[in-house]
């Protein structure tokens, strides 16, 4: 009995420190926190609207986890762009690859021990802001992941010239082609493209990525994943308390 309750409790708080939806590989527990204008991602899966996203998040990361003479890369990804073609599955689009961050001497107001990362680099993939048309009935999980950037690195912005050019994209394929080790951070979000109004937030410092001049992408995210996580989550904890 006492067993099963500790590999229960083992369980819950390895499926709470997830910052990547269930399923998602590579996945992280370690936060990069992500902050809109005045909007902080405080919890993986967290809804903000289209507003609170239009603009490029500022990305902050522990002190502890970085270290001052390394670059960094930020990539953020659509997990589920409608299906086409015939096809019933849903895909995945790059909506950011930004590389050349490093620490800064900033903290993140609101956010102790984190301290902010920045680039003056706007590609090679400029970020493209969500915006899931009303529509469609669910609502997008975007993911964010910082890696430590390699120095041979070398990716053009050509490869992302166009929106069609990033759907498709697999990050594990990307990470094992271009000599990239697993993600030092990340953090999810969702928008729903059927609702509306301004979320809140924490406010931060300035800092951040470059803005982009491409418009919006649409498209759309099943619940599935979150909605299997947290029924999990519910059902464990039920366990734990007739244990």
């Amino acid at each position: 009995m006492l067993f099963i309750s500790s590999l229960l409790a083992a369980t819950l708080i390895g499926i709470a420190q997830a910052q990547t939806p269930s399923g998602f590989t590579p996945n992280v527990n370690a936060k990069l926190d992500v902050v809109f204008n005045s909007t902080s991602v405080s919890t993986p899966g967290q809804l903000l609207t289209k507003g609170a996203t239009a603009t490029q998040p500022q990305i902050a990361i522990s002190s502890s986890a970085i270290k001052t003479s390394n670059t960094y890369m930020f990539v953020m990804l659509d997990l589920d762009v409608p299906p086409a073609g015939g096809n019933s599955s849903r895909r995945v689009l790059l909506h950011a690859m930004n590389t050349g961050f490093k620490a800064t001497s900033q903290s993140v107001r609101g956010i102790n021990g984190s301290v902010l990362l920045a680039s003056t680099d706007s590609g090679p993939a400029a970020y493209i802001s969500p915006s899931p048309p009303a529509s469609d009935t669910i609502a997008h999980r975007y993911v964010e992941l910082l890696f430590q950037q390699p120095a041979s690195l070398s990716v053009k912005a050509s490869q992302f010239a166009d929106t069609s050019a990033r759907i498709g994209f697999d990050i594990n394929s990307f990470m094992s082609q271009n000599g990239l080790s697993q993600p030092l951070a990340g953090n999810f979000f969702t928008v729903d493209g059927r609702a509306s109004g301004a979320a809140s937030g924490t406010a931060t410092s300035s800092g951040g990525i470059s803005r982009n001049t491409l418009q919006p992408f649409e498209g759309a995210a099943p619940k599935a994943g979150m909605d299997l996580s947290l029924g999990i989550v519910g059902m464990l904890a039920a366990m734990m308390v007739a244990a």
